[in-house]
């Protein structure tokens, strides 16, 4: 019962009917079987119940929408939709826009597509992210099966997937299929906005679970990062069944906010997405993922509180400290080292990318092109001073088996 009354409170959304200024509750989501299925009150993918593989049915198959073809320089970011968390009704954009999301189901190499699949072969979610068949998901959603045993269900089909690629900079994973024609979806840039605006969380096609963003960061660093590795996470309210990693979260625009990763006490971690745009951008272009590169270990000066004898040290930043485990702040033959950099400089700012908490160091790294030509602003011993750096270049992408 207690199942039954949790799945009535995912699945059942308040729906504004235009013109006729009328809330109404829509219906309890439920397999493709049964009469006429009414668009945006049901998810457009069967849940809960078997269905037939090598159906084509859908509700989403009606609609004809012109998709543009995904290029390097269609791939964007856009300001979140800055809208109060209060707002519970989803809203038009997404209703009206047609869904890239899609699901994940285990389905054993070799074993043919007729027959039923259900609610525990599905191992997560994912969206689509290019015209030509790519979609991105969370690694945890993946991580225990081979690529050759995965399946996206998306639109009424069932796809095999043809490539996976990890992406170690982000831990997501970006799966290549043979669908078509897809919708584009654009990423928000949530680094530049705050806090606290709403969500929606779309475990599945057409699903709608209304969120906020709660806080920018996961949790106080403790330890030095790697400037390689874009570890900040999201975090929004509610909570996941293990089977919807890889969700997508939504502004009120119908930007991608990022991407479900871990749930826990109510809160989701959340990939950005406006890191996941980055990591596209260079497989699209380049057919891997590859990243700009500092190679140092710091601490953001803004997200921790630390006792200095030196007054005069900023209160931002990202400062330079050495690493625990490697007993160095300085990757060896890195960026950093061929510039100079020392360990306890604070990096202020890079070009124009400022150091406030707002962005972590590998989140501004990742937005530039590798071996691209940059100034770091740095407080050394006191001082204020601009150092000329030419960044790296660094492989991220694996291909999975």
């Amino acid at each position: 019962m207690h199942d039954f009354v949790q799945h009535i409170k995912r699945n059942v959304w308040p729906i504004v009917i235009c013109g006729a200024g009328i809330i109404v509750l829509g219906a309890i989501s439920g397999g493709l079987s049964g009469g006429i299925v009414a668009k945006r009150m049901f998810p457009a993918s069967p849940s809960g119940q078997g269905f037939t593989v090598q159906s084509s049915t859908s509700t989403a198959n009606q609609r004809t929408p012109q998709v543009a073809t995904t290029t390097p320089s269609s791939i964007k970011l856009v300001p979140v939709q800055l809208v109060d968390a209060s707002t519970r009704s989803v809203p038009e954009s997404i209703f009206t826009r047609r869904s890239p999301v899609g699901i994940i189901y285990l389905h054993k190499k070799g074993l043919p597509l007729e027959g039923l699949l259900g609610q525990n072969d599905q191992v997560g979610s994912l969206v689509a992210v290019t015209s030509d068949g790519w979609f991105v998901t969370a690694s945890s959603a993946i991580k225990d099966f081979r690529t050759a045993d995965l399946l996206v269900w998306y639109d009424g089909k069932a796809y095999r997937v043809e490539k996976a690629i990890l992406d170690h900079a982000t831990q997501a994973v970006f799966l290549k299929t043979s669908a078509k024609d897809l919708p584009a979806t654009p990423f928000a840039d949530i680094w530049a906005d705050r806090s606290g605006i709403a969500a929606w969380l779309e475990p599945a096609p057409e699903e709608y679970v209304p969120s906020s963003i709660i806080a920018l960061r996961a949790s106080v660093q403790a330890e030095p990062l790697l400037s390689e590795r874009a570890e900040r996470r999201l975090i929004a309210l509610g909570s996941l069944q293990k089977n919807e990693r890889g969700a997508a979260f939504w502004d009120a625009k119908g930007a991608l906010i990022g991407i479900a990763e871990t749930t826990s006490d109510g809160r989701i971690q959340i990939i950005p997405g406006s890191n996941l745009a980055a990591s596209l951008q260079s497989l699209v272009q380049q057919n891997e993922i590859r990243h700009a590169s500092l190679g140092v270990y710091v601490l953001d000066r803004q997200a921790i509180r630390s006792m200095s004898s030196d007054a005069s040290m900023p209160n931002r930043g990202a400062w330079v400290k050495e690493d625990k485990r490697t007993g160095r702040a300085i990757i060896k033959d890195s960026a950093a080292e061929k510039a100079g950099l020392k360990s306890n400089d604070v990096i202020l700012q890079i070009d124009r990318d400022i150091m406030d908490n707002s962005l972590d160091l590998s989140d501004a790294i990742m937005q530039y092109r590798p071996n691209s030509s940059v100034t770091l602003r740095v407080w050394r011993s006191g001082k204020e001073l601009d150092i000329a750096t030419v960044l790296g270049s660094q492989v991220t992408s694996e291909l999975l088996p």
